[in-house]
Parts: structure tokens; sequence; C-alpha cells
């Protein structure tokens, strides 16, 4: 959960607080305090708990998704739904001053709206995930471990990578991979500052991820380095992958915001097997060590 995507929602939030003064209201306006020893604390409890827990995900909503129309939507009928738990609840507390509670005859009715308009909304958010599927098709590898995600790159971390290694090489399918590092990036964090450097390395990831196939999988290995898995691809095929890359994102013209120049950002990269007779620390370290070494005779 994101607590600033919250801010986008101040309208949403405003709606939500004034239905819960609302039903505060109506409940005071419509009875009189019972005595509380005449309270049925079991309905209390169970109608208490279903309005804290719609409370909860209604701001659970607001805090996890950006402005849209699915968000509105989801919000809105939580808000209905909570509307007419905190009237339940309070109707437990209240005497009617009538002989009707008129309260009681229509406070199912706010939920029924609002569970049409959730039942919309879900709709809405199925087909929202039926297109980032697609998207992160590209980035998981037919697993999806959503704790594993870097939060600069929203790609997942080397750790991640090392399970769909393993995996690859305990069904002995042959694999290259590639680990990708940035020249020189704590330049980019010196002359620029942590939060441009952190936008430059989500552009990188992009770019990656446009030069690999579905069925590849990159992940963000350790500061400014990168490493892709190639499930069936040959040496020299991953090799032509390499310079794809690096001709993709040397070519590309970074505009850090402070600044009026354009940075254009050098990578180094090496390319190695996936072994089925060592572990995957092993060849990782190998490589890592290749690419040291490249770095060195670079400099």
């Amino acid at each position: 959960m994101k607590f600033d995507l919250i801010m986008q929602h101040s309208r949403l939030v405003i709606f939500h607080v004034s239905l819960l003064l609302i039903a505060i209201l109506l409940s005071n306006i419509s009875g009189e305090l019972v005595v509380l020893a005449t309270v049925e604390w079991s309905d209390v409890i169970g109608e208490g708990s279903i309005a804290l827990l719609t409370i909860f995900w209604t701001f659970a909503v607001m805090m996890s998704r950006p402005s849209g129309k699915v968000t509105n939507l989801l919000v809105i009928g939580l808000s209905l739904v909570t509307f007419s738990a905190m009237l339940d609840l309070f109707d437990e507390f209240m005497d009617p001053i009538s002989s009707i509670n008129w309260i009681s005859l229509f406070e199912s009715i706010p939920a029924a709206i609002g569970m049409l308009v959730m039942s919309y909304a879900l709709y809405l958010w199925h087909l929202e995930q039926l297109a980032l599927n697609q998207q992160l098709r590209r980035r998981e590898l037919d697993y999806r471990w959503h704790q594993e995600i870097d939060a600069i790159t929203l790609l997942y971390r080397g750790s991640y990578w090392k399970e769909r290694a393993r995996k690859l090489a305990s069904n002995k399918v042959p694999a290259s991979i590639i680990v990708v590092d940035v020249v020189n990036f704590s330049f980019v964090n010196t002359q620029y500052g942590i939060v441009e450097g952190d936008r430059i390395l989500r552009e990188i990831a992009h770019l990656l991820l446009m030069n690999i196939r579905k069925t590849d999988l990159v992940c963000r290995y350790a500061g400014d380095r990168f490493v892709i898995l190639l499930p069936n691809t040959k040496l020299e095929d991953a090799l032509l992958l390499v310079n794809q890359i690096q001709c993709s994102i040397e070519s590309v013209a970074f505009k850090p915001s402070s600044k009026k120049v354009s940075l254009f950002t050098k990578v180094k990269s090496v390319v190695g097997c996936l072994a089925l007779t060592e572990t995957i620390e092993n060849t990782l370290s190998h490589l890592n060590q290749e690419l040291d070494e490249l770095g060195e005779r670079v400099a």
C-alpha cells in the first residue's frame, strides 16, 4: 500500500466520511439510547465487524490504487455498504421514537446498491487485470511472487531470478544468462541525485523488457546490475541479444528533470550458460567476476 496515493482521492475520502457522519446523525435523530443491559452484544460484534472491515477495505483500495473509474466505483460501492452497516450497528443502541422504525425499513437499500456498483467495478477490474497480466508475463516467467518485486524498477529481485533458474536447471532446460551493468552509474547519482538515478534505472528496466521475449526473465540483481534468463536460447543468440540491448540503451537520451542536458548511459554485459553441473550462485559469481574484470579493462 502507498499512503501517498490516498492524497489523489480527497473527494472519495470526503464522500466516505460524509456517509459515516450521516449514518451517525440519522441514528441519533431517529431514536433514543437504550439501556446498555438490553443491548444484544453478539449482534453488535457481528455488525460492528462488518462496518469496521468495510471501512478498512475502502481505505485499503484508496491506498493501493491510482485514481480512475474502477477505483471510484469500488470506493462508492464500499461506502454504501458501510453506510448500511453503520445504520444497522447503531440501530442496536437506539430505541425508535415513533412506532415505525423508518431507518430499519431502508437501511439495507444502500448496501444492495453498493453491491451492484461493486459488482460492475469488479468486472472492470477483471478486464484491467487481463490487460496487466499480458504485461506481467514478460516480468514473471509464468510464476507470480509479488513479495519479491523491487520497488524502484518494478522488476523482480535477484532471489526470484535464482528460483526460476533453479527450476529450469532441475528440469534440464538449457538456457543462456546475460548480466548487464550500467557503467559509472555512481556518477549519475552524484551529479543528478538519487531520485533521478532511480528514474533512469526504471527506464533501463523498461528498455530491457522491450528487448526480451515473453518466455525470458529480467530481474534487478543488485544496484545498477540486471540479470536476464533466456530459456532454450543458444549462446550465439544471446550474444546477438546483448548487442541489441546495448544499442537500445546507449542510443537513448535520458533527460534529467533538473538539467537542460541529455544524458547517454553506457552499459557493459557478459553472457554465459545455465550450468547443470554447478550451483546458480557459482554461475552468477563467475559472470559477475567476469563483468567486474571487463569494467576494469574499460576504465
